[in-house]
């Protein structure tokens, strides 16, 4: 027996060991566990047995996703895994479904549901009243800025076109401090400037004329930059938003609430979640 077989038949029976958990959740890492438990309680209130790392084959400790995926044959409502979709759902990786006791983020990762637009600026305009920028315009408009060059990591998949085109080089055309000056105008500069860094980084490269991903859309493609880009920017930018408001963005804006429901990703999270628990 291989030591993840081993491990899963433990985690498989906890919940029938101890009655007071639900079900036991192989993690990414222990960060995931907040946005994770919100979700999981929405749908069945309990108490969940978190994973945030495990023993490889070698018995080395291992966590992300991939050591999450190991465990992949011997899942059930018992013991699931909850992982980012990061660009795999966009690609069509077979077998990660709700019926294979796999639930996943539909946005490259957690962190980007901190991020959805209509709700981010709720929570702003809550707390800084008196402000002009709307996040939902910004977002929009960098939503519709990313869109091509997401599709152009989606179809850049393997390793020899990786490395013309990757996450690390998508990042890059991204900066994460903006100036005051650049959020002017729901960050018109700040648009500017990476629909330019965008243009350049892509122009040699080349997709089919047709090419497109189901569930990517120009409105939906900011939640598919890879997360802690994102995260970081928007924290970069409503930082300088609230200086001298006395709001502390990241704790009573960005991270106050996770919201578990209001659109279409999150609303599949949900979906995913409820036909692995039979709620």
């Amino acid at each position: 027996m291989s030591s993840i077989e081993d491990q899963a038949n433990y985690y498989k029976n906890l919940h029938l060991r101890d009655r007071s958990i639900v079900a036991a959740i192989h993690l990414e890492d222990s960060d995931d566990k907040p946005f994770w438990n919100t979700q999981l309680q929405n749908v069945r209130q309990g108490h969940y047995y978190f994973i945030s790392h495990s023993k490889s084959d070698n018995e080395k400790d291992a966590k992300g996703c991939e050591q999450c995926l190991k465990f992949r044959p011997y899942l059930n409502s018992g013991f699931f895994i909850c992982i980012d979709s990061d660009l795999r759902l966009l690609r069509m990786e077979e077998g990660l479904t709700a019926e294979n006791k796999i639930a996943q983020t539909y946005a490259y990762s957690w962190e980007n549901h901190y991020c959805e637009a209509s709700h981010l600026q709720y929570r702003f305009k809550e707390k800084v009243t008196d402000s002009d920028f709307d996040f939902e315009v910004f977002l929009g408009g960098l939503s519709r800025i990313v869109y091509k060059p997401l599709l152009y990591l989606i179809y850049y998949k393997t390793s020899e076109l990786n490395s013309l085109w990757n996450v690390t080089k998508f990042n890059k055309c991204l900066p994460l401090q903006p100036s005051r000056n650049d959020l002017k105008d729901n960050g018109e500069e700040y648009l500017r400037k990476a629909a330019s860094l965008f243009e350049d980084a892509i122009r040699d490269l080349v997709i089919p004329a047709d090419f497109t991903a189901e569930r990517l859309t120009p409105q939906n493609a900011y939640l598919h930059i890879q997360g802690h880009r994102l995260y970081d920017l928007v924290m970069h930018i409503g930082s300088v938003l609230c200086n001298g408001t006395g709001v502390r963005f990241k704790t009573e804006i960005l991270d106050s609430s996770t919201h578990t429901s209001g659109y279409e990703e999150i609303d599949s999270v949900q979906s995913d979640l409820n036909k692995i628990l039979g709620a």
